[in-house]
């Protein structure tokens, strides 16, 4: 059995690899290959946000922490913890007065393997702007309509008590003031617990799919690729104190390769303090965040979490928060 798992989570990391970024030669003619940053040749940048204020606290370092209906837009084999029903809703004011909205519920469908189909929504919107053009610098009396629109379905199970695997198809919206894009992306992910004391290695590829085109302009979808590993420093999960330290790579198609690092400390399952550093980043670097979490009777819960992201001098720093909940 073990020889199984082990066979089973490296055929799955050596089939990621194959098609990931590092592996694929590139369909577009004008990427550069003088380096490894591709800035420019990505669409549908929206996905690359981190939703939920828990994970961005942490500094995106949830890939293999995720043990809530969080985790659906991180790595959504962690969905396997839900027992019942779980839901999640999240506002992002984030750079120059745009603003996110993101949602999420899951639940356990009772299978023998734990099954358990989730439904996400993110809802990017920038601020109204005013048409102008050389003629009507003071504006032609149109608004410029753009927005971008992500809704997705999700499946994960359990192949074995320590193995979690799952799949999430998502279509993606984006409406350029005239213009319309649409596209289908998938995820996958994996967790393994390791039965190593608490650590757990995961692995995440997000928005795999083609090219797309709008006009004469083509871009990639920004794929997303992610090893973790996580544990407890100190501590049991819901315990009277406990300490959750994670670690990960990050590979964007249209970047070079960066890492994430993140600390969780609760304090009597009631109280989370929560801290995250981004290595490789332009402006993004540090992030700080709390939550609460609260019995509302009949063993449903009920969560607050908040987080601050550092933009460095040229953005103010966006806020989040998210409201979840169990039933």
């Amino acid at each position: 059995m073990k020889l199984h798992i082990s066979s089973s989570l490296w055929m799955l990391l050596g089939v990621a690899l194959m098609v990931s970024p590092c592996g694929a030669q590139a369909p577009i003619a004008e990427r550069r290959y003088d380096t490894h940053k591709f800035v420019g040749l990505g669409g549908f940048q929206f996905l690359k946000v981190g939703q939920g204020a828990r994970a961005v606290a942490m500094g995106d370092a949830y890939t293999a922490v995720a043990n809530d209906i969080n985790a659906i837009f991180w790595n959504p084999a962690g969905l396997t913890s839900i027992q019942r029903v779980a839901w999640t809703a999240t506002y992002t004011k984030w750079l120059v007065d745009s603003h996110f909205f993101s949602g999420a519920v899951a639940f356990n469908t009772g299978a023998v393997r734990g099954g358990v189909i989730g439904l996400s929504l993110i809802s990017y919107r920038p601020p109204t702007m005013e048409e102008t053009t050389i003629f009507q610098p003071n504006g032609t009396g149109k608004t410029l309509a753009a927005g971008d629109l992500a809704l997705g379905l999700t499946y994960a199970l359990k192949l074995t008590d320590k193995f979690s695997f799952s799949s999430r198809t998502s279509w993606v919206h984006q409406t350029l003031f005239t213009k319309k894009v649409d596209a289908i992306s998938f995820d996958v992910g994996t967790l393994f617990f390791t039965g190593f004391k608490s650590l757990r290695l995961a692995m995440a590829m997000r928005n795999l799919g083609p090219d797309k085109k709008v006009i004469e302009s083509k871009f990639l979808m920004p794929l997303y690729y992610n090893l973790a590993l996580a544990g407890e420093a100190f501590g049991e999960r819901g315990g009277p104190a406990c300490l959750t330290l994670s670690g990960e790579s990050a590979f964007a198609a249209d970047y070079e390769l960066r890492a994430h690092v993140g600390a969780e400390l609760w304090l009597r399952d009631t109280l989370a303090l929560r801290g995250g550093y981004k290595f490789n980043y332009d402006t993004d670097t540090y992030s700080v965040g709390l939550g609460l979490k609260m019995g509302v009777g009949g063993g449903r819960t009920m969560t607050v979490d908040v987080a601050y992201s550092d933009m460095g001098k040229y953005f103010s720093a966006p806020l989040r928060m998210t409201l979840g909940g169990t039933f």
